[in-house]
């Protein structure tokens, strides 16, 4: 049964096309977000087709007759022509051109989604990061007041990853503040986090006038509220306002916080820099012309495709009846162009195309559960729950569970042993426990002390070895 998906399901979702691959008819009869949906409308490809077509009406339907029927004097048909000049040539002799063409188009797809896939797991990073930081604080710090103060700095930098990257993608496409496309300027994003309780005004002024790494200053400000939270290890009434027991508690805490400090800084530059550097362009412009001008070569020597695979002018020819690539030349193309127009959208996949991520599912979903991490009261059971305890056959009872009780059904047939006293600078030793009476002096049963005897006498001298 294909998935059901409301609007509210899509937008906590940061990839909202989803399918059961297990519906394959209803998933083909698709028309949102599939290959043909966005080559429709690029201007190429119905150059493309358009040109076949045109070809294709000239080699069948220009005969050299006027519209009375009668024929023209020196004139030369276009088959006539092209067969006599350039005939149209077959796939065969295209197969190494094309090629050349399928592994390209291959590498270029698959080096386009391995960014997308990057893109998803950093992104997922990122949030993970701050996520981590709020699980240790909710644990070490008692008052929420203290939780939100460390967390908030981080949720601020998380917001502000994206609200850079719409900017920027937005002006370099020309856009300017106020358009629809633009996120707006410094004075917009710190009004919604103030708006939000995550930035304060004196902050805001203070980022907004800072000429560094933004990022790097909000990590800073983090680090420092959780040592100054440190710093002050008792509240009003005496009541200690952290979890800690010793000062190696409070070092091994700072170790760990800025550790997620410097995975989220190599996350958030990493972001940033794959958006400047998706796939070099020289690549980028070889995959581009090459798709057009093999297809073009493809749009004339499909012309042959109504024959034989021999080329025309070496005995092949062409059945005027027949109008198959006019069908199969346009999806050819439009499969060819859907490939490079979906491995374009996966090098960029923070803008507004359909695969694009959903960044407010990123955002929204790191502030609430921040939210609920460092501001909600959610207190434990102090007395616990345990499994029954059983008895098994052996007589030996304990708490139920899959190793004990179900599969420790059977009577024991294994000797019983006991562990000899620890001699020193020796490990424990176990051996079967002897009936009282049968052992000698050394601890040793008397059927082994006779048994050593006699393996010692059969043992050669060294004289003898000698």
């Amino acid at each position: 049964m294909p998935l059901i998906l409301t609007q509210e399901h899509t937008s906590k979702l940061v990839i909202g096309l989803q399918y059961d691959a297990n519906e394959s008819i209803p998933n083909m009869l698709k028309w949102r977000g599939t290959i043909f949906s966005f080559v429709i409308s690029k201007p190429t490809a119905w150059v493309l087709i358009v040109i076949h077509v045109i070809f294709w009406t000239t080699w069948h339907y220009h005969t050299c007759h006027d519209l009375n029927g009668n024929p023209i004097e020196d004139c030369t048909t276009t088959r006539e022509f092209l067969k006599r000049h350039m005939y149209p040539p077959s796939l065969r002799d295209l197969a190494p051109l094309i090629g050349a063409f399928t592994f390209g188009m291959i590498f270029y797809l698959q080096s386009s989604y391995v960014i997308y896939r990057d893109f998803y797991f950093n992104g997922h990073q990122i949030a993970g990061g701050v996520k981590n930081i709020s699980m240790l604080v909710r644990t070490v710090f008692r008052t929420r007041e203290n939780r939100w103060n460390v967390c908030r700095h981080l949720v601020v930098s998380q917001h502000l990853v994206y609200h850079e990257v719409k900017k920027r993608r937005a002006e370099w496409h020309g856009s300017k503040p106020g358009d629809e496309d633009h996120p707006g300027g410094w004075g917009v994003f710190s009004e919604q986090m103030r708006s939000q309780f995550m930035m304060t005004a004196e902050e805001a002024a203070v980022l907004k006038g800072w000429t560094g790494n933004r990022h790097m200053l909000l990590y800073s400000w983090a680090l420092e509220q959780l040592k100054d939270e440190l710093d002050s290890p008792y509240l009003e009434g005496g009541q200690r306002s952290n979890n800690l027991r010793s000062s190696n508690d409070e070092a091994h805490l700072v170790s760990q916080f800025t550790q997620q400090l410097l995975n989220l800084r190599d996350n958030s530059a990493r972001l940033h820099q794959m958006l400047l550097v998706p796939i070099p362009f020289p690549y980028y412009h070889l995959v581009e012309t090459m798709v057009f001008f093999v297809l073009l070569l493809m749009a004339y020597s499909f012309v042959n495709l109504n024959g034989s695979l021999e080329s025309v002018g070496q005995g092949g020819e062409v059945d005027a009846a027949s109008h198959i690539s006019l069908f199969v030349f346009p999806v050819t193309v439009l499969v060819t162009n859907g490939m490079t127009e979906m491995a374009n959208m996966m090098q960029d996949p923070l803008g507004d195309d359909i695969v694009d991520f959903n960044q407010k599912a990123y955002t929204d979903d790191l502030y609430e559960l921040c939210e609920a991490q460092c501001l909600h009261t959610a207190h434990r059971s102090a007395e616990g729950i345990f499994p029954p305890k059983i008895e098994d056959l052996n007589g030996d009872s304990d708490y139920r569970s899959r190793s004990f009780g179900a599969l420790k059904t059977y009577a024991p047939t294994h000797i019983p042993v006991a562990v000899q006293p620890r001699a020193k600078n020796s490990v424990n030793s176990v051996y079967p426990v002897a009936p009282k009476g049968d052992l000698e002096e050394g601890g040793l049963p008397k059927d082994r002390r006779k048994a050593m005897k006699k393996a010692m006498h059969r043992m050669p001298s060294l004289k003898s070895q000698r």
